[in-house]
């Protein structure tokens, strides 16, 4: 082998040797670890499912659904005052995420649906029931939705994920997973700050409590594979079929969210006829950053016992015309 030649692999070895250098997921999520992390779990046919189920059990239940990345905690702020409004809360980490277990499959529509219905059936809860969803539990909700309309009453949506999401080389094989093991999931903890208006309140400490679940092996493929096969994919028809279901629902939004283009506030507004809740001052998350006022607009809508909605504006039109304008990439809508 020349010189050269030997130079030019050298040059390989970085990037060769960089997924294993940042690789953390070294322990098994087992039965030691899922007896250390407090609430409860089931055996669902795709594996171990980590949830919690508070309030009264004769309550109306409330499903809330978490985002891409952060497992169930992100609903710390929002289960006690949903209990105390009189309603059982039940969350849960997505299968790859928190303590559910990470299998070696496909992460979808699908898996996430699969995920959801079979958790209400085993928890035995009565039909139907309130969903919660947040990004990308927002599409996780509507597709739930669009497929079990009878299971499904009211509906939140905050900032929910609304269009699909270019993942650059992560969608191509083999690169997407050096790319993944060595600089997007390990970058994944301080991605976060974005999702924040203000997130020197909540730092570090949210980044420390992120890595928990990072210590555990399946992590970096679950967000891999979700990528590849959810983020990427247009939720447009699910949100459609949502809206051919007339269900009520309810949207949220942080006036200062950065992860999401806003348009899509003001685009399913139009198709669902929602209301629409700006929280000022908020990001990303607003039902943390701002949890009272995020609060008191779930318990007024989920109580609201009017079955239409004063806010509702169905129109054919404005179905039809749904996601049909150009709008630049990176370019908000002022709320």
């Amino acid at each position: 082998m020349e010189s050269s030649e030997i130079v030019n692999v050298t040059r390989l070895i970085p990037g060769i040797l960089l997924p294993w250098l940042h690789q953390t997921e070294r322990q098994v999520l087992d039965e030691i670890a899922r007896n250390q992390a407090g609430g409860s779990f089931v055996r669902l046919s795709d594996g171990m499912t980590h949830y919690e189920d508070s309030g009264a059990p004769d309550d109306p239940p409330v499903i809330l659904v978490h985002g891409y990345s952060v497992p169930y905690y992100m609903w710390d702020r929002v289960v006690t005052p949903l209990n105390r409004g009189g309603f059982r809360v039940i969350r849960y980490d997505l299968y790859g995420r928190g303590f559910s277990d990470r299998p070696k499959l496909r992460y979808d529509r699908a898996l996430f649906l699969r995920q959801l219905r079979e958790l209400l059936a085993e928890l035995s809860l009565k039909p139907p029931v309130h969903l919660v969803g947040t990004s990308m539990g927002g599409a996780i909700v509507a597709a739930f939705a669009a497929d079990f309309p009878e299971l499904v009453a009211k509906i939140v949506l905050l900032d929910p994920l609304w269009e699909p999401l270019p993942i650059g080389p992560l969608a191509i094989p083999g690169i997407g997973e050096c790319v993944a093991a060595g600089f997007y999931v390990p970058a994944t903890p301080k991605k976060q700050y974005q999702d924040f208006y203000r997130p020197e309140l909540f730092f570090p400490e949210w980044e420390l409590k992120f890595r928990e679940q990072m210590r555990y092996k399946g992590f970096s493929h679950a967000l891999l594979s979700t990528a590849r096969h959810f983020l990427s994919r247009d939720p447009k028809a699910d949100f459609q079929k949502m809206a051919s279901h007339h269900q009520r629902v309810l949207q949220i939004w942080g006036s200062e969210d950065r992860t999401l283009r806003k348009e899509g506030a003001h685009k399913l507004q139009a198709l669902l006829g929602s209301e629409l809740s700006w929280i000022e001052a908020a990001g990303h998350l607003p039902h943390y950053e701002k949890p009272e006022i995020v609060n008191q607009a779930l318990l007024r809508f989920l109580t609201d016992s009017d079955p239409i909605g004063k806010a509702r504006h169905r129109s054919l039109s404005s179905r039809s015309n749904f996601f049909s304008s150009n709008v630049r990439k990176g370019k908000h809508l002022s709320p």
